[in-house]
């Protein structure tokens, strides 16, 4: 006997950490306006925002000024492959070229870091990112608000710089 109606499933919601980072221009405002519109990417109200940190810039090329890099944790209901298709999509709102010297210097940067407990291998994209644990960059703002990454941060060798600024996302 059927009672005529048809069912319905809700999306997945996922945690999503985004690291964002900049070395171009007004650095902390492109934080948090990249910030700001990544809060409205998530589809429910949890956010979470590390405070913002300069760093060393990593494997860039020489002469490449100074990183202000930040961790937001978003909920998203969106494919990991979408998801990204939107972050790309902001960075060239951003005026971050498509077309540019690998690690050049950028006014925006975004990396998917985790998707939930997603693991994925694909051209395009593998999550958990996989140097996540290698850069004291990422894990010092993530480790602030998500306190499980702190033993991964304590057991990096060489941090490089990173000072955590007085300046917040939200």
């Amino acid at each position: 006997m059927s009672s005529g109606s048809s069912e319905t499933t809700s999306p997945v919601r996922r945690r999503v950490g985004i690291a964002l980072g900049s070395n171009q221009g007004d650095r902390g405002k492109q934080l948090r306006q990249a910030a700001s519109r990544l809060r409205k990417l998530g589809a429910s109200d949890h956010f979470l925002a590390s405070g913002i940190y300069e760093t060393a810039p990593v494997d860039c090329p020489p002469g490449s000024p100074p990183f202000h890099n930040a961790v937001v944790e978003i909920e998203s209901e969106d494919s990991p492959i979408d998801l990204l298709e939107k972050l790309l999509a902001l960075e060239d709102e951003m005026g971050r070229p498509r077309q540019r010297e690998r690690n050049a210097p950028r006014v925006i940067d975004l990396d998917l870091l985790y998707f939930g407990e997603l693991t994925l291998e694909t051209e395009k994209l593998t999550l958990p990112h996989p140097r996540m644990a290698e850069r004291a960059f990422v894990l010092a703002p993530l480790a602030e608000i998500r306190p499980e990454f702190e033993d991964q941060l304590e057991r990096l060798k060489e941090p490089g710089l990173i000072v955590r600024l007085p300046d917040s996302l939200i």
